[in-house]
């Protein structure tokens, strides 16, 4: 527990620090804005310096914005996965204070491909490791759990019209620069998160029995098994287990049969999609 402990405050710090240096030094002075509440928090920032005179800091803002969602989501959520995701907010709040903003480039192209690059990477890191970076995942994971429904669209009209708001304001070509970055973001995110990316193996074993009581005990997965397979070789009866596992998963399942059944034979199919949910918060 303490070395799982441990591993997911290393990747809040790990997160903090990359999304930090990807907003000072490449989305801040390409004038990228991100999405959900941080995007939000840099166009309030924006016109309150612009229109009202008003100095505020994007850090404070965040922070403010991040506030009322994990209150929420300490009692409507769990609070252990609460207490990871306020370490990571509040610690990304004084990292953004303390990295410099830094023109590294003037051209929006290159600040808003590796700021998406590295934005993506450091949240994919925390959502691999069952946190969030707060805002806006918040309502989308309670409204999941609550009505096991996703609300992905809520999200994209919702950075569409912050968008549009900011190209309307500021240009409409960091607007499309925005939603680039945006979406090279999302990309990178879902290459980093393997959590939620399933795969089915079939495996073709003398040991069933044996085998899926290991494999039940250490992964918790079902498995379903098919009697009397007959290898084309040999022509001996054996059974087929098949099971769909996430792909953090399948290095822990090689390695159990391994251990069982050397001589079994294991294939893997990706793109598997399936009815069941595989993580709840």
């Amino acid at each position: 527990m303490k070395r799982i402990s441990r591993s997911k405050l290393v990747v809040a710090i790990i997160y903090s620090l990359i999304s930090s240096i990807g907003l000072n030094m490449f989305w801040l002075p390409g004038n990228i804005y991100a999405n959900g509440l941080t995007g939000l928090s840099q166009l309030l920032v924006q016109l309150g310096r612009d229109y009202a005179g008003l100095h505020l800091t994007l850090p404070a803002v965040v922070l403010l914005f991040n506030l009322p969602l994990l209150l929420l989501a300490w009692y409507k959520i769990d609070r252990t996965f609460t207490l990871y995701t306020i370490f990571a907010v509040v610690l990304t709040s004084v990292v953004m204070k303390l990295v410099p903003v830094i023109q590294l480039t003037r051209d929006p192209v290159i600040c808003g491909v590796f700021g998406g690059v590295l934005h993506g990477f450091s949240v994919g890191l925390t959502l691999n490791s069952d946190f969030s970076t707060g805002g806006l995942d918040i309502i989308g994971i309670l409204v999941k759990k609550v009505t096991g429904r996703s609300i992905g669209s809520f999200f994209i009209v919702f950075n569409l019209i912050l968008q549009f708001f900011a190209g309307a304001l500021y240009g409409w070509q960091y607007a499309f620069y925005s939603a680039a970055a945006v979406f090279i973001s999302g990309r990178v995110v879902d290459y980093v998160n393997v959590k939620q990316k399933r795969v089915q193996v079939l495996i073709v074993t003398e040991h069933a029995q044996q085998l899926t009581a290991c494999l039940q005990a250490d992964c918790g997965r079902g498995i379903t098994v098919i009697n009397d397979v007959e290898g084309a070789f040999d022509h001996q009866q054996k059974k087929l287990l098949m099971m769909v596992v996430s792909q953090r998963e399948l290095k822990l399942v090689k390695a159990v049969v391994e251990k069982v059944d050397r001589k079994a034979f294991v294939s893997v199919a990706s793109g598997i999609s399936a009815n069941r949910v595989f993580y709840e918060y």
